[in-house]
C-alpha cells in the first residue's frame, strides 16, 4: 500500500510540474508569443434581461515563438468562455474563443472581464465587453419583495434578540442568593473527597517504595561480589602491566637506535629539499613572468570587454526606446478603434430612433471613414515600428 501511494504521489506531482511549466510566462520578451486581438473590448449594444448574448473575440500571435493558452475565465459566473484552441497556436496564426453572457438577474448597466492565461510575457491577458440591460418589470418586482422580505426577517431577529437580552437580565436580577452554610458543607464535602484520594494514593505509594527498598538490597549484595571481582581483576591488570613495562623498555632502546639512523637520513633529505628550493625558486620566478605577461594581456581583454559591454548598453537603450514607441502605436490604435466602436453604436441607436436625416447619415458615415483611416494609419505606424524592434 505505502509504494501505490508514494508511485501516486509521484505521478501526481509530475502532472503538477507539467501544468505548472506550461503557464510559466515567456522571459524573453523579443521571442515571447504576443496576443493581438481584433477588438479588446466588445459593445453588444442593448438587451433585455434573460437574454443570451454570444460573440467570438478574434486574435493573431504576432510573436516569435508558439502562443499556448492553458485558461480562459469570465469575472463572474454569468459569463462562459468556450472553444479555444487547446494545441499551441503558430508566429502569424489566427484563432477565436467563444463567449456566452447570461443577463438573467443582471440588469442595467453591464461591465465584465474576460481573463485568458496563457505563456506571454503578462502570464495574462484580458479582455472585456459592455452593453445595457434592460431590466424585466416582473423580475424587478420579485427583486424588490425578495428585499422587503429580507428587511423584515432581519427586523424580526433583532426583535427577538433584544427580547432575550431582556428575558436573561430579568433572570439574572431575581435569583436567589446562595447561603453561606450550604456553601461550607459543599466546601467541606469536596476536602473529604480529595482527602481520600490522597489517602489511596499515599498507600499506593508506600506498597512501591516498600518494593523498591527491596530491590536496592538486593542490588547492594549483588555490589559487593562485583566489587571483589573487580579487586582481583585488578591485581591480575597489575602483574600484566609490570610485564608490558619491560617490553616497553626493550622498545625503547631499539628505537633510539632507530631514531639516530632516521637523523641521518633526514639531515640527507635536507640537503636535498634545499637543492629542490632552489629549483623551484628559479621555476617560481619563470612562472612569475609569465602570469606578468598573462595579466597584461587579460587586462587588454577586459579593456574589448567593457568597450563591447557599453556598445551593448547602448543598443539596449536603443531597443528600449523602440518598445516604447510599440507600446505608444498599440495605444493609440487601441483609443481610434474604440472611437469608431462608439461612433459605430451611436450611429445605429439614432438610426434605429430615425433621429438622423440624409444628409446627417453621409456625415456620420465620412466620419466614420475618416476614423477608420485614422485607425490604418495608426497601424501602418505600428507596423513600421514593430519592424523597427
Amino acid at each position: 500500500m505505502k509504494k501505490i501511494k508514494l508511485v501516486l504521489s509521484l505521478f501526481i506531482g509530475v502532472i503538477a510540474f507539467n501544468m505548472q511549466a506550461q503557464v510559466q510566462p515567456a522571459t524573453n520578451p523579443d521571442t515571447a508569443p504576443i496576443m493581438t486581438f481584433e477588438k479588446t473590448v466588445y459593445d453588444f449594444g442593448t438587451i433585455k434581461e434573460g437574454e443570451k448574448v454570444e460573440f467570438d473575440y478574434k486574435f493573431t500571435n504576432t510573436g516569435k515563438t508558439d502562443l499556448i493558452i492553458t485558461k480562459i475565465k469570465g469575472s463572474c459566473g454569468c459569463t462562459v468562455p468556450s472553444n479555444w484552441k487547446k494545441e499551441p497556436i503558430k508566429p502569424g496564426e489566427t484563432s477565436t474563443f467563444h463567449v456566452v453572457f447570461n443577463s438573467r438577474n443582471k440588469p442595467n448597466r453591464q461591465s465584465k472581464t474576460i481573463s485568458i492565461s496563457c505563456n506571454t510575457v503578462k502570464a495574462r491577458e484580458r479582455v472585456s465587453f459592455k452593453g445595457m440591460v434592460t431590466p424585466d418589470p416582473e423580475m424587478q418586482k420579485i427583486r424588490k419583495e425578495r428585499s422587503a422580505k429580507r428587511r423584515a426577517e432581519q427586523a424580526k431577529r433583532k426583535a427577538e434578540r433584544e427580547k432575550l437580552t431582556k428575558e436573561k437580565s430579568n433572570k439574572l436580577n431575581g435569583i436567589a442568593v446562595v447561603s453561606k452554610e450550604d456553601k461550607l458543607v459543599s466546601r467541606e464535602n469536596k476536602l473529604k473527597r480529595q482527602q481520600a484520594e490522597l489517602d489511596k494514593k499515599r498507600a499506593k505509594s508506600e506498597k512501591v517504595a516498600e518494593k523498591e527498598v527491596k530491590k536496592t538490597e538486593k542490588e547492594v549484595k549483588r555490589a559487593e561480589k562485583d566489587r571483589k571481582e573487580t579487586l582481583k581483576l585488578a591485581k591480575n591488570e597489575q602483574k600484566i602491566k609490570e610485564k608490558q613495562l619491560k617490553a616497553e623498555d626493550k622498545k625503547l632502546k631499539s628505537q633510539e637506535k632507530e631514531t639516530s639512523r632516521k637523523l641521518k637520513a633526514e639531515k640527507n633529505a635536507i640537503k636535498r629539499a634545499e637543492k629542490e628550493r632552489k629549483r623551484e625558486e628559479k621555476e617560481l620566478k619563470r612562472k612569475l613572468k609569465a602570469e606578468k605577461d598573462a595579466r597584461k594581456k587579460a587586462e587588454k581583454e577586459i579593456k574589448k570587454a567593457e568597450k563591447a559591454k557599453r556598445k551593448a548598453e547602448k543598443e539596449a537603450k536603443k531597443l528600449e526606446k523602440l518598445k516604447a514607441k510599440v507600446n505608444k502605436a498599440i495605444d493609440k490604435v487601441e483609443k481610434e478603434e474604440n472611437k469608431l466602436s462608439k461612433m459605430q453604436s451611436k450611429f445605429k441607436r439614432l438610426e434605429l430612433k430615425g433621429k438622423l436625416s440624409p444628409n446627417d447619415i453621409i456625415d456620420k458615415k465620412e466620419d466614420m471613414m475618416k476614423q477608420q483611416e485614422k485607425i490604418n494609419d495608426a497601424k501602418t505606424k505600428l507596423e513600421k515600428a514593430k519592424r523597427k524592434l
